[in-house]
């Protein structure tokens, strides 16, 4: 059973025990399940489902496994000749979620 479901504005595609990569979702402690009623399509065994956005009646439950920060993205500025140099860096706040169960 697969599924497409919208969390914090970006849509994510889902597996029963997938371990899914989302921003960081904040008041929530690790081990503490959630549930995600904004589920755009689901299949299962050849059945097709696909909402007009939503499927009203669809639920995915899954659980937070851990607060991480994403790897380091590094900007680098330069201007040829001038002597100007500029590095930053990012990382991202992630949080990383386990699908329990998928039902329509």
């Amino acid at each position: 059973m697969e599924a497409i479901f919208e969390l914090l504005g970006y849509q994510y595609k889902a597996s029963l025990n997938w371990d899914i990569y989302i921003p960081l979702l904040k008041g929530y402690n690790k081990g503490k399940n959630i549930l995600i009623k904004k589920i755009l399509f689901i299949k299962n065994n050849g059945l097709i489902i696909n909402g007009l956005p939503y499927i009203n009646r669809g639920i995915i439950k899954a659980k937070i496994i851990k607060h991480i920060r994403d790897k380091k993205q590094i900007c680098f500025k330069s201007k040829k000749r001038k002597g100007f140099k500029l590095k930053k860096g990012h990382r991202q706040y992630l949080t990383k979620i386990k699908i329990i169960y998928i039902e329509f």
